[in-house]
């Protein structure tokens, strides 16, 4: 299974993610990659768990949409079919993509506890 829609939406909502600082993926990358404090580590955490929390939302705005679909199927005729596929794919990858970063975040929170600088 391809992973690349997982890490569009990821990317995608970075720079909505950090408020006060935005974030663009090439400075989030960096800053993954050296991270090396426990507070650097404690920052991308939080960052990781807002991701997570607007994938959680976006995947259920999602559902709503798709189960609005299923109520009205009449108004969609033969596309019923890629709507609905369509929006249960999109439920899916924001739901992945959610489960990832709060992977991602409990990764840098054992990376924080581990970091010897302050």
């Amino acid at each position: 299974m391809k992973r690349y829609p997982v890490l569009i939406l990821v990317a995608a909502s970075l720079a909505a993610c950090t408020p006060g600082k935005v974030l663009k993926p090439h400075d989030w990358a960096m800053d993954v990659q050296t991270a090396e404090t426990r507070a650097a580590h404690n920052s991308l955490a939080e960052h990781y768990e807002d991701i997570a929390k607007t994938m959680d939302a976006d995947a259920a705005e999602e559902q709503r949409l798709l189960n609005a679909y299923n109520a009205t199927p009449h108004k969609y005729g033969k596309q019923i079919l890629d709507i609905r596929a369509r929006s249960e794919a999109m439920v899916r990858d924001f739901k992945l993509a959610g489960e990832e970063s709060r992977k991602m975040a409990a990764y840098h929170r054992q990376l924080a506890n581990a970091a010897s600088k302050p």
